[in-house]
């Protein structure tokens, strides 16, 4: 089994590891590799965090790293002689192109993406799981490690964000057995849930409102759609636009709903998101190369809102819409 190959890897007397993520990293990205090189350093060995868009952590998740604590970035000068694990990232391109991060080091994999090729030399890969912070707690447990504040924290802040606050078709009963654990921990969720979705600035709030505001629908409410564009964020005075297509999909009748946002000139990020189990956005973000969760998923298109639009309708009816 994976998750027992995994653990007597690590488990093994002190070695270098460094422990890595997908690009634009999120909270189930930076939780599980900020939990898991905790645990690591716990049992003695050299660690360090790494990846491609240090360094450090984006600004609404830069809170989970401790004094000193740190996420590099650039050339690892002694990757031969470090085990690479990578948690989160379906392929090694998510992780970084063709770096020598990748080359000349053992890889371990722990990820929860059904569509992982299990590209490691250890995987640890289950797409029923709910996020990959559930399955690193698994690894804890297979190292008889006890579960520690400072692991907790982390790994509930990736069960929270990659279950949508519990709600995702994927949040099963061992997503809520995992946070109750890590409540007993010394976790309060209610610290967590308003650092995560509180205090949020009026510009952002301003930028979701033009975005719901314009929001339109296609296939008869089934799908809903919002752009946001460059000069949208220069006039709301806003920048994030996280809560926004999850806030599309609570529309009455929507079974997908995806937020399109200008990154550059003819480029656009589009997040989608899945109601249920009658649609799979993966496959939809797959067919400009993104990825993701049958319920969650994203893609980076140079195609023009319209024509992404048509794109995700056409891929709808093709899924039975």
């Amino acid at each position: 089994m994976g998750v027992d190959r995994i653990a007597a890897a690590l488990a093994v007397p002190p070695r270098r590891f460094t422990v890595t993520t997908h690009r634009k990293p999120d909270g189930d990205a930076a939780g599980s590799m900020i939990g898991l090189a905790r645990v690591l350093r716990g049992l003695g060995h050299d660690v360090i965090m790494w990846h491609v868009d240090g360094p450090g952590l984006p600004a609404d998740l830069a809170w989970l790293l401790a004094p000193g604590e740190e996420v590099l970035a650039g050339p690892v000068a002694d990757h031969r002689d470090r085990v690479l694990v990578s948690v989160d990232a379906a392929t090694s391109h998510r992780v970084c192109d063709d770096d020598p991060v990748l080359l000349g080091s053992p890889i371990i994999n722990i990820d929860h993406h059904h569509d992982d090729p299990a590209w490691g030399d250890i995987n640890l890969i289950d797409g029923e799981a709910s996020s990959t912070a559930e399955l690193v707690l698994r690894v804890v447990d297979a190292l008889g490690v006890p579960l520690a504040e400072d692991v907790a924290l982390p790994l509930y802040v990736g069960l929270v964000t990659d279950t949508g606050r519990f709600s995702y078709a994927s949040t099963g009963a061992g997503a809520h057995l995992a946070a109750a654990r890590m409540v007993d921990a010394g976790v309060r969720p209610g610290d967590v849930y308003r650092t995560l979705y509180e205090g949020i600035p009026l510009g952002d709030m301003r930028l979701a409102g033009r975005a719901i505001a314009g929001a339109r629908d296609e296939l008869d409410g089934r799908l809903v759609v919002a752009v946001i564009t460059g000069d949208d964020i220069a006039e709301s005075g806003g920048e994030s636009s996280d809560g926004v297509v999850e806030a599309l999909r609570a529309a009455h009748g929507a079974e997908v709903a995806a937020l399109i946002r200008e990154v550059a000139d003819g480029e656009w990020r589009v997040s989608t998101r899945a109601s249920g189990d009658r649609f799979d956005v993966s496959a939809i973000a797959a067919i400009e190369g993104g990825g993701g969760h049958r319920a969650a998923a994203g893609f980076t298109s140079h195609r023009d809102p319209d024509a992404i639009v048509a794109l995700i309708r056409d891929a709808m009816v093709e899924q039975g819409a």
